[in-house]
Formats: C-alpha cells, structure tokens, sequence
C-alpha cells in the first residue's frame, strides 16, 4: 500500500441528501500506522479534500483504527461553492464572488448567467473573459477561499458644471490670510495695495460644461445634471464689457478686491501722510498712507486702509484689512477711552501696538509686542517671534476667538494680563436671533404650503394665480431660511472652535497673568515655561510641550 493510492481499509459513502459524508473502516489483519495527516490523505485521494469535518470524527477513527474495528463514522457535510452577483450602489459597476467548494460541486457557467440575467444585467456591458477566468480560478484555490472580479461596467454620469468665473489678475486678494502648517494664519507681509486702471480686464465667465448622460450595467440612463448658466454679480466700480458680454472689466481706476461671481473695485486714496493738513479721512475705498498718521487724526474707509509709517494717538477704521508696517501707541495718560481705536471687519498687522483700543471681526498678527491694550479678535491673535527681542503681550485684556499664541505672556515685573479665548457677546446674541428667525420662518413657510395645498384643490382662476403668487413667495423663503441656516452653522463653528481654543507660549508665561477659556479662568502664580493652555475634560490645562 502507498500514499497514492486510497487504502482498502476506509471507503467512503455519501448520504442520500449527496450532503452528509460517512467514513466506513473495515477491520482487516493488516495494521496500518494512523495519523491526521494519512487520513486527510486518504479524504483528498477520494475527492474530499477541504471537508468540513466534525470535531469527534478525528478521534472516533483513530479508536478504530487502534482497536482494528469496523465501524460507520459521520465525517461531515459537503459544500458546494457559493456565488454572489454585486451590483454596486451607485449601479455603475457589477462584481462576481465565488466561494470555493468544500469537497461540494464547483461552480458552473450556466449557474453564472442564470443569477446575471435574474439582475437584468445587460450582457454587452459584460466582460465575459474574466468570468471564465475567475470560474476557473475558483476550482483551484484553496476550499472556502473567496475570490472575486469585476465583470461588468456601465458609464457614470458627469454632471455639466455651472460657469465658471476665471479671474484675470495676478495678485488680486480676497482679503483673507494665507495658512501656515501649523493651522496659523500668516498675514505679516500684505505687500502694496494693488491698483489698476479703468478698462482693466477682470474677469471672464466661461459657460456650463455640457452633461454627459450615465448608464447602469442592467441598460438603463443615469441622468445627468445640466451646468447652470451663472451671470457676473453686480460689483462695484465694475461692468460688462460693452462689447464682450462674458468679460468684467473695471469702471475705475483702483483696488481690485475677489467676490463670488466678480470682483469689486474700491478707489484708492494715496496720501503722503495723515495730519492738519489733509484732515480726517473719510472715503469709499481703499486708503495707502505713505507716512505717519498723526495724533487726533480719524480714518474711516469702506476698503482696506494701508500705513507704511506708524499711527499715533489716533482712529482708523476699516471694513475691509488694516496694515501698519511699522506700529501703533496711544498715550497711556489719555482721558478718552478712544482716542487710539484700531477696528477692522478683516484683519489687523502691524509691527506692535501700546495703549489701544483693538476691534478686529479677523485675526490679529502683530511682529513684536502688544502692550497694555483692550483687544478683541474674532478668530487668532499671533504675537511675536523667535528673532524680536520684547516679544509677546504684557498688559491689558487680549481675548480671541480660537487661538492666541504669543512668545511671552506678561513680564518679570508681574504686570497684571489678561488673555483668554471667548465666544463675543454679540454672537451669541445674534445666534439666539437667527434662531428665533428660523422657528418663525418655518411656521410661516409650512401655513404657506398648506395654503398652496387648498388652492391647488380649486378649479379657479383666482385660486390659480393665487397659487403662483404664492410659489414665488415660497421659493423666496426657502432662499432665506437657507441663508439663516448657514449662518447658523457658521456661529455653531465658531462657538465649537472657541471650546477647543488654546493659548500657546514660545518660551515663558510669568505670574500676573491670567489665562481664560470660555468659563475656566487660571490664575498664574509662578513662571511657566513654553506649553499650551486649553480645556480638558471641562478644566483648564497646561501641556509643557508646545502645539
């Protein structure tokens, strides 16, 4: 006897149900040498091979096999292999999975397109080669292993984009700052203002892309969205060309400033400095001040203001960005309040600011140093770096609404500071305003729709024109409930991002300062050095390893 050939001393007999395996052993004088592995032998010499045996098998043959007895014993159950036709969500694409056979039957060709046509899968879309090839494949690996390929692919839809605006000067900003690696925003060098001349080229609107229709793998069309067709916003100091209906040039010679579907133009002001001589500076644009801005002086622009000198003592205002290269001070004995006010609806650099009142709805950059100012920022305030000597915020209350990282917190003197991160009471006001704006729109629009609902059931002309009246108003409401939600969404941001605010120091935080986020206040007692303060598990912590 050899290992090739099955041994007189076990057949094998299959049940009725061609299922259940049964293993005879037949007492004979010849002894054999039992194993696991000579049985398992024997099974896959008699076309068993991957059988699923039951667990008392092993052990009730090996006693006969020692005891040389006959005797009947339950293998196991056959089984066939499995086939899985998947047809992906999106309906494009169809996979075939087999399941390879336990000593069961394999898979067939006819049983393959059987279970394809039950799916109403098309049959051109099909690539019959890697059936074969994967049937085939499934007769040679090893029992119960899956293997599976995709054979059939429709065409995805491509949707027609909307026209596409394309802008056509280099250098035109959106007044937001660049993002540096660490999540910070960099807006330390603004570079000129930019000014262009009238008839400038602006901007070029292209139109929608065309829709290419989709197919599913069982023949039928996907349907595509059509591009919608999108005209220029109307912008100030800018027009259609009169001879080119998808190009925007400018009206006026100035600052070119990016907006959804165009781009603005604010007149720019030059002025050699701001004194007695020029007044104060109230002006629809943008203003470049060559010079200093002197004490009592007022700015007030619609656009970005711009000082490559310092600002003394005085008022600048700004809905557009505010950049002072070299810095700003007020003097510290002032009786007002607000004679040195700094507001912008943008951002805010300078080199450093001393005795100021600072409102920025932006982020605050400042190179070297804030000094005993009160200042707000709605998003980051980033003082100082490595290379300026005085570097950080001594003085004063600093607050922002997600990060405040400065080199040094406070001064060895133990001057009383203030920085925390807070969401401003004017936001939340106003959160609790779009709310109630909401729930009001909501009412209003579902007694609308149920009004529609009664018209639409009246055989009138009256109910008739009613009915579109109503439809506008409706679809206008729809407009505005969705530009409250997304404010909405915008205020939840930004009072998540005040809960996960931290305040970073480079190098020390000194005694006197004290460290607040949302309602955890930390007063500090004794020298820090580099870490990060921020909230964890509802307390107030510091990492000594800055992030």
């Amino acid at each position: 006897m050899t290992d090739e050939l099955p041994s007189s001393r076990l057949t094998i007999e299959i049940d009725e149900d061609e299922k259940t395996v049964f293993a005879n052993i037949i007492e004979d004088a010849e002894s054999i040498e039992y194993s696991e592995q000579w049985f398992e032998q024997q099974l896959a010499l008699q076309g068993l091979s991957g059988l699923c045996l039951l667990e008392s098998a092993y052990k009730e043959i090996e006693k006969l096999f020692s005891e040389n007895k006959s005797g009947k014993v339950k293998l196991g159950i056959k089984q066939d292999a499995k086939l899985e036709v998947i047809i992906s969500k999106d309906l494009v694409s169809a996979t075939l999975k087999i399941i390879a056979a336990k000593s069961g039957k394999d898979i067939e060709m006819g049983e393959v397109v059987s279970a394809i046509d039950l799916l109403g899968i098309d049959h051109q879309l099909v690539n019959k080669k890697r059936i074969v090839g994967l049937v085939k494949k499934s007769r040679v690996v090893g029992p119960g292993e899956k293997v599976e390929v995709l054979f059939a692919k429709g065409r995805s839809p491509e949707h027609g984009k909307d026209t596409q605006f394309e802008c056509l000067i280099d250098g035109v900003t959106d007044r937001k700052p660049s993002e540096r690696n660490d999540g910070t925003l960099d807006y330390y060098d603004l570079g000129e203002i930019l000014c262009i001349d009238e008839g400038c080229e602006l901007m070029r609107k292209h139109p929608p892309s065309a829709a290419k229709i989709g197919l599913t793998v069982t023949g039928e069309e996907i349907p595509a969205r059509i591009g919608k067709t999108l005209g220029f916003k109307k912008c100030k100091g800018a027009k259609v060309s009169p001879i080119d209906k998808d190009l925007l040039i400018a009206d006026i010679k100035g600052q070119p400033i990016i907006a959804s579907k165009g781009i603005n133009v604010d007149k720019v002001l030059t002025v050699k400095k701001v004194d007695l001589h020029t007044g104060h500076i109230e002006y629809d644009g943008s203003v470049v001040v060559k010079g200093d801005v002197v004490s009592g002086m007022k700015i007030k622009v619609t656009g970005d203001v711009q000082v490559f000198g310092m600002v003394e003592n005085a008022s600048v205002e700004a809905e557009g960005n505010i950049d002072i290269k070299l810095g700003a001070i007020g003097h510290a004995d002032s009786a007002a309040e607000s004679d040195m006010l700094i507001s912008c609806w943008g951002n805010l650099t300078a080199a450093y600011i001393e005795n100021a009142v600072v409102d920025v709805r932006g982020d605050l950059v400042i190179k070297s140093r804030i000094s005993n100012c009160e200042v707000n920022a709605g998003y980051q305030i980033i003082v100082g770096n490595h290379k300026q000597e005085k570097s950080g915020v001594v003085g004063g209350h600093v607050n922002a609404g997600t990060l405040i990282r400065s080199e040094v917190l406070g001064s060895s003197g133990c001057t009383l500071t203030h920085v925390a991160i807070v969401c401003k009471a004017d936001v939340i006001e106003r959160f609790e305003s779009i709310k109630e704006q909401i729930t009001a729109s909501d009412k209003q629009l579902i007694k609308q729709l149920g009004l529609m609902v009664r018209l639409s059931k009246q055989q009138t002309e009256d109910a008739r024109k009613q009915l579109v009246d109503l439809k506008v108003e409706t679809e206008a409401m729809k407009v505005t409930i969705n530009e409250l939600i997304k404010q909405k969404i915008e205020i939840e941001s930004l009072m998540t991002a005040a809960s996960e605010g931290k305040i970073i120091v480079k190098k020390e935080a000194y005694p006197g300062v004290h460290v607040k986020i949302l309602d955890q206040e930390q007063e500090i007692k004794s020298k820090y050095s580099a870490g990060t303060f921020l909230l964890q598990e509802g307390g107030m912590a510091h990492n000594s390893s800055v992030k």
